[in-house]
């Protein structure tokens, strides 16, 4: 733990001293480095948002990790074939891929996300001192800090639990290693429990909306509060199920119930935006229709032609109305997105391109495939190959390796060459990036798909299908798709999480979803060697590889099931550094506990 505190000790202070924000307003007191003294610190409310800001502002420092917790272990990628300029890192991603983690990966280092949540804890513990001492600062704003902030702690330990499974579960503010008596590690259910309870004593208690569209995205209100407890309760529910525990089903249920509850609050706060005269939301999202559960709604007059009206809105325009949570990155803050440009494109220095084979099982034939509009962006096909550029004419080409354009501005053109009517081929001809995208959470789809998977989970075919319909109507290219229907409880599990990784492909999600599916099915014997009271989840596994990531990786199917081994094998190892400093307090992950990285 002794390397969380380093951490706490080298951020802390600096950004509280040097902390800028996107608003109008500066939200701190500002002292000589020299001077400050944090008891002296906690003064009036802008003291207190100071910190609050420094909680968002750190996440941007974990977003590679989160993403690579999240996604770079899943069946949507493969790596980048063409010569690479960063090959540390790809070397480290193909390990990743084929199952080879490693604890010396510095991407395993967790530090950054506890300085996250001691800012969290910093705020919750002064904030009823700074109430007392500052008269303008007004209990019912105290009580929608509060809310957000135990909201934000419990969103980076859910990401710490998904990854990690066990990790030190710490609520109160560390300042030095003085501080530090014991921290090992606390069970991965125990730790959701409280996060859970934690969460629900506090929802519908933070903000609707705020002054400013990009605050109101770009910080955690009562619709964020909603999907975060519906995540949850979607976790608990195949951790429970799994392990043969009692109230999966009422779980799956909670995850339902907050699901309504974010759309509505959603809908609410957008209402509120449209209300108001001082602020609106992307232009092209405001005037855009929606659908009833406010999907924004593609324009499909041209029928033989991709439509991504609807993406331009969500993604390169920023803080559509279906945004319920994106982390805010723009070129006033001088700090850059760096994570686009790294994992996805089609240069030397991108280390992701798409599996197709994976992304395809969702469609019945090539055709199929083409007409969803979210493969345009997600996986695309054809491209101008303005390196060939002779004069006004380029080579179009078809790309044996697809890479994934979600959050760049893109423009479909028709290939003149092609043949008419339904046989139109298409391209991208035009690709604008920038390193100052935000990143999203939490968006409204994101949510109907985790309310879809509780159906299935349930056994509701008609619910779930319903709502897997509306995803799918919006970017398909007929207004009349058909009713997909699957005979089975399971066999809709996996259509969901199919859908789930067409329109979330390259959103930091998928392997989470993965080990979900995994943790859900269990399976196998007694004979984990930490956690004996529960079965080892074997079958999980094995049910994972052969649905999902031996599709992408068959040549590694049977290796992936031995590497994998059981449900530890399903989370990350624990950084070395961290085990070093631990003094025994912190075991490693037993399937990743390399003998030389044991002492």
């Amino acid at each position: 733990m002794k390397q969380i505190i380093k951490k706490y000790q080298s951020y802390l202070l600096p950004v509280l001293l040097a902390l800028t924000t996107g608003s109008c307003e500066d939200w701190l007191t500002l002292y000589p480095q020299d001077r400050v003294v944090e008891e002296n610190f906690w003064e009036d409310k802008n003291d207190l948002l100071g910190v609050r800001y420094a909680a968002y502002q750190n996440m941007q420092n974990t977003l590679n990790n989160f993403i690579v917790w999240g996604d770079l272990r899943s069946d949507s990628y493969t790596l980048n074939p063409v010569e690479h300029d960063d090959q540390g890192n790809r070397d480290t991603y193909k390990k990743i891929t084929e199952g080879q983690l490693d604890s010396t990966m510095a991407v395993y280092d967790w530090g950054g996300v506890y300085t996250t949540i001691n800012y969290c804890n910093k705020v919750l513990a002064h904030g009823e001192e700074v109430l007392e001492r500052d008269k303008q600062f007004t209990p019912s704003e105290w009580q929608q800090i509060k809310a957000e902030m135990t909201a934000l702690r419990a969103f980076n330990y859910f990401y710490l639990i998904r990854a990690f499974k066990d990790v030190p579960y710490i609520n109160q503010i560390i300042n030095s290693d003085k501080e530090v008596s014991s921290f090992p590690t606390t069970n991965q259910l125990t730790i959701l429990d409280n996060l859970i309870a934690d969460v629900e004593a506090v929802k519908g208690q933070a903000r609707n909306r705020f002054g400013l569209v990009s605050d109101t995205k770009g910080m955690i209100t009562n619709s964020a509060i909603y999907a975060l407890l519906a995540d949850m309760y979607l976790w608990r529910a195949a951790l429970r199920q799994g392990r043969n525990i009692e109230g999966y089903e009422d779980d799956n249920r909670q995850c339902i119930l907050n699901c309504e509850a974010s759309i509505a609050a959603l809908k609410n706060q957008n209402a509120m935006n449209d209300a108001s005269s001082g602020s609106s939301g992307s232009i092209m999202s405001g005037l855009m229709e929606t659908d009833e559960y406010g999907l924004i709604q593609n324009d499909f007059t041209l029928e033989d032609r991709p439509e991504l009206t609807a993406h331009q809105a969500i993604f390169p325009s920023k803080n559509s109305k279906e945004s319920i949570f994106e982390l805010q990155f723009a070129v006033s803050d001088l700090i850059k997105n760096k994570i686009l440009g790294s994992f996805w494109g089609n240069s030397n220095g991108t280390h992701l391109a798409v599996s197709r084979d994976a992304v395809m099982k969702l469609y019945k034939d090539e055709n199929e495939f083409k007409k969803d509009t979210r493969t345009w962006y997600s996986s695309a096909l054809r491209i101008r190959d303005l390196s060939s550029s002779t004069g006004t004419t380029s080579t179009i080409r078809t790309l044996s390796v697809p890479y994934m354009y979600k959050y760049a501005i893109i423009e479909v053109s028709e290939d003149p060459a092609s043949s008419n009517g339904s046989n139109k081929d298409f391209y991208l001809s035009e690709i604008i990036t920038s390193e100052y995208e935000n990143w999203i959470f939490y968006r409204l789809a994101d949510v109907m798909l985790m309310q879809a998977e509780a159906h299935a989970c349930l056994n509701e075919s008609e619910q779930a299908n319903t709502l897997l319909k509306a995803i799918y109507k919006r970017s398909y290219k007929t207004t009349t798709p058909s009713k997909i229907s699957y005979p089975t409880a399971d066999d809709l599990l996996v259509l969901v999480l199919r859908h789930r990784q067409i329109e979330l492909l390259g959103e930091g999600k998928r392997w989470f979803d993965l080990v979900r599916y995994a943790e859900r099915i269990g399976g196998g014997t007694d004979s984990d060697p930490v956690e004996t009271a529960y079965m080892n989840g074997s079958e999980g596994v094995v049910a994972m590889v052969d649905n999902f990531l031996g599709i992408t990786y068959s040549k590694l199917a049977s290796t992936l099931k031995n590497r994998i081994k059981n449900r530890w094998g399903l989370y990350s190892p624990i950084y070395y550094m961290e085990i070093k400093a631990s003094n025994g307090m912190l075991s490693q992950n037993p399937n990743w506990n390399r003998e030389k990285y044991a002492h």
